[in-house]
C-alpha cells in the first residue's frame, strides 16, 4: 500500500468553502441527471421539468454561483494567471467540475471530505479508491432490480407512473454516482488521459445518456422537418443507447465484483499481463524482421 502523505493545506482556501461548493456542484449534476433519458421510463417527468420555469431558473442560479465564486477565487490563488483562468473556464463550462476544481486552489491539490487536503498522485488515488469502492459497488448493484422491473413490465412501464418514476430516479442516481466518481478520480490522478483510456466503460456510462438527450432534443426541435418514420428511428436509437448503457453497467459491475475478490482479480490481472507480454514479444520479433529487411542508409 502506498504510504499516506500528510500535507498542509494550500493558502487562501478553506474546507467549509469547498464543502459548500461541492454540494452545490453535486446538486447541479443531479438536476442535469433527472432530465437525461436513462431508458424508456421517466418521459413524463423529464418533459415536465424541461418545460417548468423553476427548473431552468435553478440551473442558471447554480451556474451563476459557480461562476461568481470562481471569479472571486481567481484573486485568491497564488499560481500563474493562465492556470487560474483555465480553471475558471473549466468550472464555468462544466459546473460539476467544481466538486474537485477551484480557481483559488493551485494545481496539484485536492480537498477530500473527511480526509482533508492531499497532493494529487498515487497516494491520493488509492485513498479515493478505498473510500469509493463499497458505495460505488452498492450503487452499481441497483442496476439489477432496474433491469428486472424493465424486463417484467416491458413497454407498459409508462402506464404505471409511480413505478416508472422510481426506475427513472434510480437510474438517475446511478448516473450521478458514476459521473461524480469519474470527476473525482480524474482529478486525483496526474495521468488523466491514461485513466480515461483505462476506464472507458465508465466514460460510456456517463456519455450515452448525454448523447441520447441531445439526439432527442434535436428530433423535437426540427420535428416539422421530420417525417414520422425518421422521428420513430430517433426514439429507437435512444432505446438502443439505453440498452447499451445498461450493458456497460453490467460490465462495470462484473469488474467491481472481481475487485472485491482479490484472488480472482489478481489471477485476472496476471492473465492480462501474460497476454500483454506475449503481444510485446510478437511485436519485438516483427520489429526485428523489419530491421533485417530494411535497406542500409548510405
Amino acid at each position: 500500500m502506498t504510504p499516506e502523505v500528510t500535507v498542509s493545506p494550500p493558502p487562501a482556501t478553506t474546507p467549509a468553502r469547498h464543502g459548500s461548493m461541492l454540494l452545490l456542484a453535486l446538486l447541479f449534476l443531479l438536476l442535469v441527471g433527472v432530465i437525461l433519458p436513462h431508458g424508456d421510463s421517466g418521459e413524463t417527468l423529464r418533459e415536465t421539468l424541461r418545460l417548468h420555469p423553476w427548473y431552468l431558473q435553478a440551473l442558471l442560479t447554480l451556474w451563476g454561483i459557480v461562476f461568481i465564486e470562481g471569479l472571486w477565487g481567481i484573486f485568491l490563488a497564488t499560481d500563474s494567471w493562465s492556470s487560474r483562468i483555465k480553471r475558471l473556464i473549466l468550472t464555468s463550462l462544466i459546473p460539476p467540475l467544481r466538486m474537485t476544481t477551484a480557481t483559488s486552489t493551485p494545481g496539484g491539490w485536492l480537498w477530500i471530505p473527511r480526509v482533508g487536503w492531499r497532493h494529487t498522485g498515487p497516494a491520493t488515488t488509492e485513498k479515493l479508491e478505498q473510500k469509493l469502492a463499497l458505495p460505488m459497488l452498492i450503487l452499481t448493484l441497483l442496476v439489477l432490480p432496474v433491469l428486472g422491473v424493465e424486463l417484467g413490465s416491458g413497454e407498459n412501464l409508462e402506464s404505471r407512473p409511480h413505478l416508472a418514476l422510481t426506475v427513472h430516479l434510480i437510474t438517475c442516481l446511478i448516473w450521478v454516482g458514476f459521473t461524480a466518481e469519474f470527476i473525482w478520480m480524474v482529478a486525483a490522478t496526474p495521468q488523466k488521459l491514461a485513466y480515461c483510456q483505462k476506464n472507458w466503460i465508465n466514460l460510456i456510462i456517463i456519455l450515452l445518456p448525454l448523447v441520447a438527450f441531445l439526439r432527442v432534443l434535436n428530433a423535437f426541435r426540427f420535428a416539422r422537418f421530420f417525417r414520422a418514420g425518421k422521428l420513430l428511428r430517433a426514439y429507437r436509437l435512444r432505446t438502443l443507447q439505453s440498452r447499451l448503457w445498461r450493458l456497460a453497467l453490467l460490465f462495470n459491475l462484473i469488474e467491481r465484483l472481481q475487485q472485491r475478490n482479490p484472488e480472482k482479480y489478481c489471477a485476472g490481472l496476471e492473465k492480462k499481463i501474460g497476454e500483454l507480454e506475449t503481444e510485446v514479444e510478437r511485436l519485438k520479433e516483427k520489429l526485428e524482421k523489419f530491421r533485417i529487411h530494411q535497406p542500409e542508409k548510405p
